[in-house]
Formats: structure tokens, C-alpha cells, sequence
């Protein structure tokens, strides 16, 4: 799988790809490339991740299986070496039943890429199909055990912050601060999940 370069993506497409120089030079990023088994793109529309499996719910260029994720993943159980969901999740409306299924086909060790806006974004709301707003505390509850006893248990390796200017000059300590108390500083964030499994 190669990770194509910013100036090489449609435009429109630019939102679903690598385009950041440290998400393309993170360890995920190398990872997924050498990641031996099958890597899906959940809700990648037109504009899948090269090298995946791409699957939509609807029947599209570049769509490989056609299905409603959220019911179910048509993949054997432990099967999936890594996934990449951008900007999908925030389309769920039953996000308990797809992380379970999300889970279920995941391989020990398996990696999954979040990209979501943030959800105290402008972003979040623009859009009207987004039927959930997502924080860097809503991944904990995919975590064993948990309280919901949901079968699933990802941990949380990464998460990394597109913040607005000026806010991205600011030291950690204030983005955080700015992130927790002000509006549309934080565009989305990328999560990075691991499957925990015996």
C-alpha cells in the first residue's frame, strides 16, 4: 500500500486521505503498511484508502462491499488486520452495535484510525447527517471492562487534536484548556484504537 501525496488527492477528497506529513510518518501509518491481512476503509465513499477494502452502504465508485456496517461486517471473526474509519462515525446512530462488530472482526493487535470532528466544532454541526458528537472520553467506553458490559475492548494508543489558529501555536497545557473551554478551536481529532484480545 502506498500513501499517495497531498498534490496527487481530489480536493474534495482531501479530508479522507493522509495529508498531514505526521499522520503520514506516524508508527499507524507504517504499521497498516506492513500490516500482513486484510485492511478495510469503513464509510469510505468514492475516496477509499489505497490498498483497502472499501466498504459503504452505498454502491459507489471504488466500493468494494456494499453493506449497512452498523448491522453487521461481512468478514470472519479475527480477520481484519487494521481500519481506517474517517469521518463515519459520526454518522452512526447505533455506534455500540458497530464497535462491537468492529471488534469482533479485528485481529489481536489490530489497529483502527478515527478521524471525527471534534465534537465542540464547528464541524460537528455543519453537516446534517451527523447524528453524534464525539470527545476524547467517548473511546473509553470500548475499553474491558467497561460499564455498559459491552464485548469489546480497545485500547487507546493516540489522540492528536487539527486545532484552528492561533490555538495550534499554543503550548499543550493551553490547547487543552481551550479545547475544554471554548468553541470551534478544534476542528476534529484522529484516534488511534488497538484491539485487545487473549
Amino acid at each position: 500500500m502506498t500513501v499517495p501525496k497531498a498534490q496527487e488527492i481530489n480536493p474534495v477528497a482531501g479530508d479522507r486521505f493522509w495529508t498531514e506529513p505526521a499522520l503520514r510518518a506516524s508508527s499507524f501509518a507504517e504499521e497498516v503498511l506492513k500490516a500482513k491481512g486484510i485492511v478495510i476503509d469503513i464509510g469510505c465513499g468514492a475516496y477509499k484508502q489505497p490498498g483497502t477494502v472499501g466498504i459503504d452502504r452505498r454502491r459507489l465508485p471504488r466500493v468494494d462491499v456494499v453493506c449497512d456496517f452498523e448491522r453487521g461486517l461481512p468478514f470472519r471473526d479475527g480477520s481484519i488486520a487494521a481500519a481506517y474509519s474517517i469521518h463515519s462515525i459520526e454518522h452512526m446512530r447505533d455506534l455500540i452495535t458497530f464497535m462491537e462488530e468492529l471488534y469482533r472482526v479485528c485481529a489481536p493487535g489490530a489497529k483502527v484510525y478515527v478521524k471525527t470532528p471534534y465534537y465542540a466544532s464547528r464541524k460537528a454541526f455543519v453537516d446534517p447527517t451527523h447524528v453524534r458528537f464525539m470527545t476524547e472520553e467517548s473511546f473509553g467506553y470500548f475499553a474491558s471492562p467497561n460499564y455498559y458490559g459491552l464485548n469489546t475492548n480497545f485500547r487507546v494508543v493516540s489522540i492528536t487534536y487539527n486545532m484552528r489558529k492561533p490555538f495550534k501555536f499554543l503550548p499543550a497545557y493551553f490547547q487543552k484548556r481551550c479545547r475544554r473551554y471554548l468553541w470551534n478551536v478544534c476542528e476534529e481529532m484522529t484516534v488511534i484504537l488497538e484491539a485487545v484480545k487473549p
